[in-house]
């Protein structure tokens, strides 16, 4: 009976999910609504359940980015969307990658890290990687790149390659 009921749960959110993407518009929709399928499952998956993403506010990252002790920053978008803009500091590593390059992340095991995505879909499942890995000071950008861009905070973009 409790078999039936995760099965269906997950099945269901599945279903929400993808259809709450369908419906996000802009670009990116078909990777955000896989995005979203992947979160589900995460999140249906009782074996698999965290504690919940400590998050931090664009405006405390702001602070902290002008201090000391700057912590990493982790951008899980595709390469094509950092190179379109990226918070200053960032690191590049896709979600569907984290658990790939947790060798180089792995210095950064003792220390804050700061996850983001566009809207947070990639960044949760990114988050939860990390933290089965071990890490235990992942934030969650609050808003992420999207409340980023609309407090008109600083982006990095790369100059375009010549020739």
């Amino acid at each position: 009976m409790v078999r039936v009921k995760v099965r269906w749960i997950g099945t269901m959110a599945l279903v929400v999910a993808m259809l709450g993407a369908g419906c996000s518009g802009g670009s990116g929709d078909a990777e955000e609504a896989q995005d979203a399928a992947q979160q589900a499952a995460v999140q249906a998956e009782p074996t698999r359940a965290l504690s919940s993403a400590q998050v931090i506010t664009t405006a405390e990252l702001v602070e902290r980015l002008e201090g000391p002790d700057t912590p990493v920053i982790l951008d899980v978008r595709t390469p094509e969307e950092y190179a379109e803009g990226h918070i200053p500091g960032a690191i590049n590593v896709p979600h569907d990658q984290v658990a790939a390059s947790l060798d180089s992340l792995e210095s950064f095991l003792v220390g804050e890290i700061v996850v983001y995505c566009r809207t947070g879909r990639r960044a949760g499942v990114a988050e939860n990687v990390l933290r089965e890995a071990g890490f235990t000071q992942v934030f969650d950008l609050e808003g992420h790149m999207s409340s980023w861009s609309e407090a008109e905070l600083p982006i990095v973009v790369p100059a375009a390659e010549c020739c």
